[in-house]
C-alpha cells in the first residue's frame, strides 16, 4: 500500500491529540513510505496496540469529516461561480445533514432543479477532481520537505482540521473555506477541465482522480481515475461512448513490459474467452493502443480484494467467510467446466463488494488452458518451465512441478478458505522455499487449533477444509461444484454473533 494522504491527515490528529505517540507516527509513515507495510497508518498503529480499534474509529471520523466539508466547499465554490445563489446551496446543505458529501448535495442540487443534469454532473467532477489533485500535492509537498528533513509526520497545512472537536459541521466548513476552495480550484483545474462532461455514474469515493491520466481517452475509453497499480500494470476506472452509463475498469500495461507479463496479458484474455460466470471478473475488449500499450477492458468491481480485506478484519466471521468461499467454488466450477484451471487462486485474487456478501475470481494471467495444442507452447513458451504460482497457496502437485489439474485450484482454495476463518496460513514459513516444502511434506495446522472459536460450529465445516487440504489430490471432494453443494448444506446451521466486529471494514473506503 502506497503512502495515502488520509495517512498525513490521521498523523495530523494524532501528533495534535496524543504528542507521546509521535515516534509511532514517524516509524508508521516511514515502514508505509517504503513500502515495508501494506496497512494503513491506523491499522498498523492498532496492530502495534498504539491505538484501540475506538481510537483508531475516532481519529477515522475526524479525517472523513474533514475531506467531506473541504469536498463541499469545493464543490459550492463552483456552484456559485456557476450563478446559483447562496441561500439555495446553504439550504441544501442544511437539508443534507451534518455527515452529508457533494454528492449528496449535488443530488439536492438536481432534485430542485437548480442546474440542469449535464452541467451539474460536470461541475460535481470537476470538483472531485480539484479536490484529488489537491490531495496529491499536498501528499507531494510532504514528501518533498520529508527527503530534506526526516521525523516531521505532519507537516502539510491543514487549517481546517484543528482542535480536538469530534464532531464537525458540514455547513459551518463550507461557509469558512471560500478562499481557500477558489485557490483549490484556481491550483488545479485548467480551462480543459471546464470542458470535461461528468460521467453518468457516481465515482466511487476511493478512486484516485489525481492521476495524469484523468480525463484523457485510450481506444474509445475516457479515463475518470486510478484503481490500483501493480507489477502487472495500472487499472483506470473509465466511461465509453458506446455505453456512457456502464463503469468500466481499462487495465493498461506498460509499453516496455517483459515478455513474460505480455505472455500473463495473452493467457488472461483467452482462459475469459472459454467461459463467463457471475462471479468471475468478465473481459469485456482487448487490443492495443495508438501508443503501444496493450489493454484489457474489465467489467468495473467496486470493491476491495480479499488480501486487503484480511489485512483490516484478520479474519472473517463463519458465515461470512463461506458466503464468499462458496462463490469463489462456483466461480470454479464454471471455469473447470470449460476446461480452464486457474492455477493461481489467493485472496490477492478475489474480490470483495463493499457489503462484504459478494465475491469475485479475477486473473487468469496463469491458468491453464485445456485443449489449445501446438497453440498453448507458442503463445506462452515464456511461461513454461519451473513452479509457477503463489508459494503461500499452492497445491503440493504444483509445488512439485507435477501436473496441476483441476484438484489444485481446490487445494489453494482451501488455504484461502482456511485464513478467511482463522487469520493464518496453514503452514507457517519465512521463506518462499519454505512453503512449497511445507505444502509438499508437512500437515497443516488442525483448524480447530488455529481458531477454537470454530469448535461451536457443525463438525462438517473443519471436515470440509481438511479434506480440501489433502496432500494427495484424489482425496480432495469430487469437484467445485460437490463444495459448493456441501457449503449450502452447512450455512443454514452457521449463524454469525450478533454484534460481532468488522474491525476496519468501513476504513476500506474513504467513507466508512
Amino acid at each position: 500500500m502506497p503512502l495515502r494522504f488520509e495517512d498525513l491527515l490521521a498523523a495530523r490528529v494524532l501528533s495534535r491529540q496524543a504528542p507521546e505517540k509521535r515516534s509511532h507516527l514517524v516509524a508508521g509513515l516511514e515502514a508505509i513510505r517504503e513500502e515495508r507495510s501494506h496497512k494503513s497508518l491506523l491499522a498498523g498503529l492498532v496492530d502495534e496496540h498504539v491505538l484501540t480499534m475506538e481510537q483508531a474509529r475516532y481519529v477515522h471520523g475526524m479525517v472523513e469529516r474533514w475531506k467531506r466539508g473541504r469536498g463541499v466547499a469545493i464543490y459550492v465554490h463552483l456552484l456559485a461561480r456557476e450563478g446559483v445563489k447562496g441561500e439555495a446551496v446553504k439550504a441544501l446543505v442544511d437539508v443534507a445533514g451534518a455527515d452529508a458529501d457533494m454528492n449528496q448535495l449535488g443530488d439536492g442540487v438536481l432534485g430542485t432543479g437548480l442546474l440542469p443534469r449535464h452541467r451539474e454532473q460536470q461541475l460535481r467532477f470537476q470538483a472531485r477532481l480539484a479536490q484529488d489533485r489537491d490531495h496529491a500535492m499536498q501528499l507531494k509537498a510532504w514528501l518533498d520537505a520529508h527527503r530534506q528533513q526526516p521525523g516531521q509526520p505532519a507537516a502539510v497545512p491543514l487549517a481546517a482540521l484543528d482542535g480536538g472537536s469530534a464532531r464537525l459541521d458540514l455547513s459551518s466548513m463550507a461557509a469558512a473555506l471560500p478562499e481557500e476552495a477558489q485557490a483549490i480550484v484556481r491550483g488545479t483545474l485548467s480551462d480543459a477541465d471546464d470542458e470535461l462532461p461528468g460521467p453518468q455514474f457516481r465515482i466511487p469515493e476511493w478512486i484516485d482522480m489525481s492521476d495524469p491520466r484523468t480525463g484523457k481517452r485510450v481506444s474509445g475509453f475516457r479515463i475518470l481515475g486510478r484503481v490500483g497499480a501493480g507489477a502487472m500494470g495500472t487499472v483506470y476506472l473509465c466511461d465509453s461512448q458506446k455505453d456512457p452509463q456502464k463503469p468500466i475498469a481499462l487495465k493498461l500495461l506498460p509499453k516496455d513490459a517483459s515478455a513474460d507479463a505480455r505472455g500473463r496479458f495473452k493467457r488472461e484474455i483467452l482462459a475469459n474467452s472459454f467461459f463467463g460466470h457471475p462471479k468471475v471478473i468478465e473481459i469485456l475488449d482487448a487490443g492495443e493502443t495508438d501508443q503501444g500499450h496493450q489493454f484489457m477492458a474489465m467489467e468495473f468491481f467496486d470493491g476491495k480484494d480479499l488480501g486487503v480485506v484480511l489485512d483490516a478484519e484478520k479474519r472473517l466471521p463463519p458465515r461470512r467467510a463461506l458466503i464468499l468461499a462458496q462463490q469463489c467454488f462456483e466461480a470454479l466450477a464454471a471455469c473447470h467446466a470449460a476446461g480452464v484451471v486457474h492455477r493461481d487462486v489467493k485472496p490477492a485474487n478475489v474480490m470483495v463488494s463493499r457489503d462484504g456478501e459478494t465475491a469475485k475470481l479475477m486473473d487468469f494471467g496463469i491458468a491453464i488452458v485445456r485443449d489449445l495444442g501446438e497453440f498453448e507452447t507458442k503463445v506462452f513458451r515464456s511461461m513454461e518451465g519451473g513452479v509457477t504460482g503463489t508459494p503461500e497457496y499452492m497445491s503440493p502437485e504444483q509445488a512439485g512441478g507435477d501436473a496441476i489439474l483441476e484438484p489444485s485450484d481446490l487445494y489453494s482454495m482451501g488455504c484461502v478458505l482456511y485464513i478467511m476463518l482463522t487469520g493464518r496460513l496453514p503452514f507457517e514459513s519465512e521463506t518462499s522455499q519454505g512453503f512449497v516444502t511445507c505444502h509438499l511434506l508437512e500437515d497443516p495446522l488442525p483448524l480447530l487449533k488455529a481458531n477454537p472459536e470454530l469448535k461451536a460450529l457443525p463438525k462438517e465445516l473443519p471436515e470440509l477444509v481438511d479434506s480440501l487440504l489433502q496432500k494427495t489430490p484424489a482425496r480432495r471432494p469430487a469437484s467445485a461444484q460437490v463444495v459448493v453443494d456441501r457449503i449450502g448444506q452447512m450455512l443454514p446451521k452457521i449463524e454469525d454473533k450478533k454484534g460481532s466486529t468488522r474491525g476496519f471494514w468501513g476504513m476500506l473506503w474513504n467513507r466508512g
